[in-house]
């Protein structure tokens, strides 16, 4: 009875590793701002904090 937990514990744990890594590349695959966490907020398409965008030191 152990070994079949740990064997549903590692298949839920491997699971959710695979899904969020097929998220994550499906992501990247789309490109720099929709990995952006300021996606849903930017208006500009920099993805960038706006500091970063009025710091004009930062070149």
């Amino acid at each position: 009875m152990t070994l079949l937990i740990n064997i549903l514990i590692g298949c839920i744990i491997f699971g959710y590793a695979g899904i969020t890594l097929y998220k994550s590349i499906k992501k990247q695959k789309k490109g720099k701002c929709a990995a952006c966490s300021l996606q849903k907020s930017c208006s500009s398409n920099v993805c960038a904090p706006p500091s970063k965008l009025n710091d004009v030191t930062h070149k």
